[in-house]
This record gives structure tokens, C-alpha cells and sequence, in this order.
């Protein structure tokens, strides 16, 4: 009887001790797999198989130099194999902060925006730190929050630029500095506006004292607002000798508006309204080419957009250190160049 007890016990022994065993290794593996992360979800940011999904958050689709930067983000994340989600908050800031907000919640790698407002986009930008998921800002920054990089051509340079060019052109047609200028801006309370009409006007006080600004309006980026502002402006001022538009919609409303006025002139005579803007979309690019309007300061939209994905790849994929702040190439379109200089306006898609 003993003997039956004892082998019993020994029996029973080994079946708890085999459970035991067998409850821990299913544990340790269900703990394995909680702490698995999803191919291409954002874990500590250092996404499974490099395979990225990124955010594009668009102020607006309405203008080609936004598209540009979209088709810049596509393909850029074509060439690795990423995955892209576009929103465009079509000009509504608070619109845009719930699109990132939605793609906080999706779980998306990285963000790159083109801010509406550099305001009104800090709460979006904080929320993304706070998930620890990595910002990218291109063209406008932000007033606030922690971005991994801040890409943008220097607006402030390139409105030195327009500067001196209108400076050198009135002083062909008036034998010196000397002129009536207009300066229609962009949108207040981006990043663009403000050191656009910083660098045109430093300029302009600095070196061309005697160039007179007889009117500063905003035209929002806008190319019908831009018109009506321009014919208010040509109704009361009788003489105007150049116009600098902080984008190009700026400058195509304003020559709309000479032409609607009956004060188009020629390139070369003397009544002629010097116009001079910023971006290189298709429409400037092709009033340039017909002489309606003098020149504009192409960026790099699509380099922009495609560099804003490589910084992604690099931080997220590569484990590298990004530049913080990146200055973009511009340069000054002109008839005599115009179809020589290799133009985004040219590549864009849509």
C-alpha cells in the first residue's frame, strides 16, 4: 500500500510540474508577441523592415507650387516603397490640425506638413512630440513644437532678390533708384509672407531709399483676390512703375488687373509696369514666355518634397542625424533664360 501511495505521488508531481512548465512558456510567449510591432507601425520609432507610412498634411491643393511639394512627397516615397496618406486641409488651419490628429491616431511613422498657419498648427506639432512621432515642416514652419527638420528656401533671400531686380529695371527706365512700387503679400501669419516682404522691404530701405512703396496689401496667395486688390490700387495711384507679388498667383491676378485697366504696356516702353514674383508655377512661367510679366524666383518644390522623405528614411530607417533647418535652391526666371533652366513648373504632373 505504501508502495501504491508513493508511486501516486511521484506520478501527480510530475504532471503539475510539466503544467507548471507549460503555462510559463505560453506566457513568455504572448508577452513576445504583445511587444511585436506591426511591419511599418511606429514603435519607438524604429519602424520593422524600414517599410515607412507617412503622413502628408497639404495647406491647400489649389496652388501648383503645393502639388509640387505633394508629387515631391509621392515620389520620393515610391522610390522606397513607403506608403503615403495625403490630406489637404484646403486652406482651414483648424481643419488641418484634425487631419494630423487623425494620422496620429492611424499610427503613421513620420508627418510632413506645409503648415496653413504657423500659429495654429503648434497644438497638431505637440500632440505628434507626444507620440514620438517625427515632424517634418516644408516650406512654412511652426512658432512652437519640436520638429526633426525644417525645409523651406530662404524667403527672406529671395525677397532681397526681387528687390534689386526691380531696383536695376527702374533705374534702366528712370536713369536711376527711383520709382512707385507696389508690394502685394502673401498670406498673413505664414512664415513665407513674413520674410518674403521682410527682405524685399530691408532691402528696399537699405539701398533704395528713394523707391517709393505707395502700397502694401495682402492678397493672400490668391490670384482672384490678387486682381481685385491690384484694381484698387491701379484705380488710385496714376503712376505705378513695378509690382513684386510674394507668389506668383500674386503676380498673375495683378497683371489680369494692368490688362483689365487698359495699362498694359510692353516690355521696353517707358509706361511699362515692371512685375516681378516668387515660386515658378506653370501660369508665370508661360506670362513670362508671352511678356506679360518680367520674372519670377523659381524654388524646388518636388526636390523639397522628395528631400523631406529622405530626412524621414534617414532618421527613422538609417538611425541618422538630419539636418535641423535646410535652405532649398532658388533662382531668378527671366524671358532671356526661361527656356533654358530645368523648371519644376515643367515636371509637375497634375
Amino acid at each position: 500500500m505504501k508502495k501504491m501511495f508513493s508511486l501516486l505521488f511521484a506520478v501527480t508531481m510530475v504532471v503539475l510540474l510539466a503544467a507548471c512548465g507549460s503555462n510559463s512558456s505560453n506566457e513568455t510567449g504572448n508577452s513576445s508577441a504583445k511587444n511585436t510591432p506591426e511591419p511599418g507601425t511606429n514603435a519607438e520609432n524604429k519602424p520593422d523592415h524600414g517599410k515607412l507610412t507617412i503622413g502628408m498634411s497639404n495647406s491647400i491643393l489649389s496652388i501648383d507650387f503645393f502639388v509640387a511639394l505633394k508629387q515631391g512627397v509621392e515620389q520620393g516615397a515610391a522610390k522606397n516603397g513607403y506608403q503615403v496618406i495625403n490630406t489637404n486641409a484646403n486652406g482651414d488651419a483648424a481643419k488641418q490640425v484634425a487631419d494630423i490628429e487623425d494620422m496620429i491616431q492611424k499610427g503613421v511613422d513620420a508627418i510632413i506638413v506645409n503648415p496653413q498657419d504657423v500659429d495654429a498648427i503648434v497644438p497638431a506639432i505637440e500632440k505628434a512630440n507626444q507620440a514620438k512621432i517625427p515632424v517634418i515642416a516644408l516650406d512654412r514652419g511652426a512658432s512652437a513644437g519640436e520638429l526633426l527638420s525644417f525645409l523651406e528656401t530662404d524667403n527672406v533671400e529671395m525677397g532681397r532678390k526681387a528687390a534689386d531686380y526691380i531696383a536695376e529695371k527702374l533705374k534702366e527706365k528712370n536713369g536711376d533708384y527711383i520709382g512707385n512700387v507696389v508690394e502685394l503679400q502673401g498670406l498673413l501669419g505664414t512664415t513665407a509672407a513674413r520674410d518674403r516682404g521682410k527682405g524685399f522691404n530691408d532691402q528696399m530701405q537699405q539701398k533704395y531709399p528713394d523707391i517709393k512703396i505707395v502700397a502694401r496689401q495682402a492678397a493672400d496667395f490668391n490670384q482672384e483676390k490678387a486682381l481685385n486688390v491690384t484694381t484698387n490700387i491701379l484705380q488710385a495711384n496714376a503712376q505705378i512703375d513695378a509690382i513684386f507679388g510674394h507668389n506668383d498667383d500674386n503676380t498673375v491676378g495683378a497683371a489680369n488687373a494692368i490688362d483689365q485697366a487698359g495699362r498694359f504696356k510692353p516690355i521696353g516702353d517707358k509706361e511699362h509696369i515692371v512685375i516681378i514674383g516668387i515660386d515658378g508655377t506653370r501660369q508665370a512661367i508661360q506670362a513670362i514666355k508671352d511678356g506679360r510679366i518680367d520674372a519670377t524666383i523659381s524654388q524646388v518644390p518636388i526636390e523639397m518634397g522628395e528631400m523631406a522623405v529622405e530626412y524621414a528614411k534617414q532618421a527613422l530607417v538609417d538611425q541618422k542625424t538630419v539636418e535641423k533647418h535646410t535652405f532649398t535652391r532658388n533662382f531668378l526666371v527671366t524671358k532671356e533664360n526661361v527656356d533654358k533652366e530645368k523648371l519644376w513648373a515643367t515636371e509637375l504632373k497634375n
